[in-house]
């Protein structure tokens, strides 16, 4: 069993289960189901940066940039006017991702704290930038898929990107994998030996580990599954633009992270739940939603120190 944590088997057990029964309920309202799916793909890319800032002690603001390579390699790699297979190209998007952060990390991962932040930011904003004036890549306006990818293998259809509810289906088995994944990294060796990374590298080295390669998989991972995060967004809405890159995605999706609890990995999925459903009502009710956005996210940090995952451990290990 790779959930061991209580309060992880009982979110599993409540969220996963209402999150494939919404459908039923929202047939209907496609508005609603795209909602949903999008936060389901934001999620996935919480997590990767929750993995590298609560897990390996890696803070980045940089991390949106493979968010938005996810789509625009997509855009570079297929025929404009032919549907790829969505298998391939979800392999060739995930190892060309994971190739950038190979060379990025490189670089990057020599320096730390708020050296690593203002660096993350700065490779981040010139792909911003460059993307953003380039007419190639259409520039602020971004660019259209005309073309969604085929998702048959072995001459079998599984599901059909064009389907809303399909897709949120394949999104919500995308997010559980990703946290089985996670939590099958973090309960592996290689998982123990970034905790111990993360709490003391001085000693980790002494011990014989190579700090800087492990820390350089944790980055190449984290940052493979974001472009997968930016690609799954790309094909719902049938568009990428520059501003999936800008430092604000990565300065929203880092304080999900905090809004959930830091480095407990299923608090992304609350955390991303939260804060997409507070924007979602500020927004509705008035112009100036980021003024009670801010407080009410003010409120919840101070009142829920360990984030919602931490309060909620705390709940039930006081219940038992």
């Amino acid at each position: 069993m790779i959930f061991t944590n209580k309060t992880e088997q009982l979110f599993v057990w409540i969220f996963f289960p209402l999150a494939l029964l919404l459908p039923l309920f929202l047939e209907q309202n496609v508005f609603y189901i795209n909602k949903l799916t999008t936060v389901l793909i934001f999620a996935i890319f919480v997590m990767s940066l929750d993995y590298l800032v609560g897990r390996c002690g890696l803070i980045t603001l940089g991390h949106s940039m493979f968010y938005g390579l996810g789509g625009y390699l997509f855009f570079m790699i297929a025929p404009e006017y032919e549907a790829v297979n969505f298998w391939v190209y979800t392999f060739y998007i995930c190892v060309i991702a994971a190739v950038i952060a190979l060379l990025v990390g490189v670089i990057v991962l020599r320096t730390s704290g708020i050296y690593m932040i203002m660096i993350t930011l700065a490779i981040a904003q010139m792909c911003f930038y460059f993307f953003s004036d380039s007419i190639h890549f259409g520039g602020n306006d971004g660019l259209f898929i005309l073309m969604k990818p085929d998702t048959s293998l072995f001459g079998l259809a599984f599901f059909d990107l064009d389907n809303p509810i399909h897709f949120y289906y394949f999104c919500l088995l995308s997010l559980f994998n990703c946290l089985a994944f996670w939590k099958l990294v973090l309960a592996s060796r290689f998982g123990r030996i970034m905790d111990a990374v993360k709490n003391n590298p001085d000693r980790t080295t002494a011990l014989g580990y190579n700090v800087f390669l492990f820390r350089l998989i944790s980055y190449v991972m984290a940052s493979a599954l974001a472009s997968y995060a930016g690609y799954l967004f790309a094909l719902q809405y049938g568009y990428v633009n520059p501003s999936m890159m800008s430092w604000q995605t990565s300065g929203s999706a880092l304080v999900m992270s905090i809004l959930g609890g830091m480095g407990s990995i299923y608090g992304a999925i609350l955390g991303t739940a939260v804060y997409s459903g507070l924007h979602y009502i500020f927004e509705y009710m008035t112009e100036h939603w980021l003024l009670p956005m801010g407080l009410m996210i003010i409120a919840m940090v101070m009142v829920f120190k360990s984030g919602i995952a931490g309060f909620i451990e705390n709940w039930v290990e006081r219940r038992k």
